[in-house]
């Protein structure tokens, strides 16, 4: 629903306006009770410029890495496609290999690298990725020219270097030092600001709800840029969209169906929109719980099912 889509894109800023509220009304109290705090000087405004130019100087540094998560889906999905692709062609010609084994087996990276994410210390992806040597032992032993298994064994070490990425950029920090400076220094300025008469109340209370808006705000958008890939209810729009990937297990999986761009695309939404819908629609979700998200046959078929049940 549009109006839930909306909430979501603000969850971030309605978070952070309780914390601030919080404050503001401490600071409120504060006041009435005679605790006005020192005067405004120009040490404190140098406290606080400081404080901006450093969570400038780290966020900037964390953009980077989210960028590069960005890439790790579409890499996933051309190294996917290009496996698909080829061995249907090579299935035509030499009979080999069995399609319906390798589809399954490269749906089943994707529903791995969910599951991996869902649980954060696993590498079911892995395992997936190395299932799919069985389907080019098939090519080995048919008449399939050598060069041709070789590439598409190129192939499946890019989707290896794509979840190792993916690995890596979910459990590293960048700079866990300069993060816990960032905190502390975010923590002070709002002690700060608590105890730094600005003019009058009203000039206080307005200017501590900007400034303790904007340093949280940031802080927590820090937090969500260091863990960029997420799935289930606790995705939002911000962090990386595996959305190419489930239009790949959707042309896969549907194979034989002959169906349209739109379709696939808009099935794929569908599949985004099932895995992040709030709890009084999880029973729509065979086998879904608290601990790991579905797995991709179940929302598919329940995607696809749905229609019919509407209709």
């Amino acid at each position: 629903m549009p109006w839930r889509k909306s909430l979501k894109d603000y969850r971030l800023a309605l978070q952070t306006l309780v914390v601030v509220a919080v404050l503001v009304g401490i600071r409120a109290v504060l006041w009435n009770i005679g605790v006005e705090g020192i005067g405004q000087t120009a040490l404190a405004s140098s406290i606080i410029a400081g404080g901006v130019f450093v969570m400038a100087l780290v966020i900037a540094g964390t953009l980077s890495d989210y960028k590069d998560a960005e890439r790790a889906p579409t890499d996933l999905a051309a190294g996917l496609y290009a496996i698909l692709r080829e061995c249907e062609s090579m299935s035509r010609v030499w009979g080999s290999p069995n399609l319906h084994s390798l589809r399954e087996r490269l749906i089943g990276v994707v529903d791995a690298l969910r599951q991996d994410i869902s649980a954060g210390d696993t590498r079911k992806c892995q395992d997936a990725i190395e299932q799919v040597s069985e389907s080019f032992l098939e090519l080995d032993e048919s008449d399939a020219p050598a060069n041709y298994v070789v590439r598409l064994r190129a192939e499946q070490a890019g989707l290896r270097k794509s979840a190792l990425r993916v690995y890596h950029i979910q459990r590293e920090e960048f700079l866990p030092s300069a993060y816990a400076m960032i905190v502390s220094f975010v923590v002070m300025i709002l002690l700060l600001l608590m105890f730094t008469r600005i003019g009058g109340q009203t000039e206080t209370l307005v200017t501590l709800g900007f400034l303790s808006f904007f340093f949280l705000y940031l802080l927590r958008l820090l937090n969500v840029i260091n863990k960029p890939f997420k799935v289930g209810q606790e995705r939002g729009d911000d962090d990386v969209s595996l959305f190419l990937l489930y239009e790949f297990v959707v042309h896969a999986r549907m194979a034989d169906q002959d169906l349209t761009t739109a379709e696939v695309v808009e099935i794929a939404e569908q599949i985004e929109e099932a895995e992040a819908a709030p709890v009084d629609d999880e029973a729509k979700l065979p086998g879904r719980s608290d601990e790991a998200p579905a797995s991709l046959d179940d929302v598919i078929d329940d995607v696809t099912a749905q229609p019919r049940r509407d209709a």
